[in-house]
């Protein structure tokens, strides 16, 4: 009797262990999906914060274009605001860099736009293109 007993305490044991090894190596691999898909997602949403700030850019050099000056400015306070925004949040060295490099401009662009002074297209294009080419990679 005292032998079934122990038989049966250690079937108890080795099925218990046998569960929690399953259990935790399921853990394990669905934390690393966890983590592989939160990576994904951060990814996702630096080029959606890239893309929405190559647009600003985009309709206020459109607005400089056709002399609105005006709403240019508008969206230029708005673009510069956002990329201060990206820049404080990435960890990406290469965008920060370039963002530290937009926002050295803010002044003069600002400045040029508020006095209605046809050079700020000159200051807003390479910006714009310097945008787009960071936000297709």
């Amino acid at each position: 009797m005292p032998r079934k007993l122990a038989l049966w305490f250690v079937l108890l044991i080795v099925g218990f262990l046998t569960g929690f090894i399953l259990q935790y190596a399921r853990l394990q691999q669905a934390q690393q999906e966890l983590s592989a898909s939160t990576k994904q997602l951060g990814s996702c949403q630096a080029s959606e914060q890239l893309s929405q700030l190559r647009d600003i850019a985009t309709v206020m050099f459109l607005e400089a274009v056709q002399k609105n000056y005006g709403k240019a400015g508008e969206y230029s306070k708005e673009f510069f605001d956002q990329a201060q925004r990206i820049q404080s949040s990435t960890e990406d060295p290469a965008l920060r860099n370039l963002l530290r490099d937009t926002l050295a401009t803010r002044d003069q662009i600002t400045a040029d736009l508020a006095k209605g002074d046809a050079a700020a297209l000159s200051e807003i294009q390479p910006l714009l293109s310097k945008i787009e080419q960071t936000a297709k990679h």
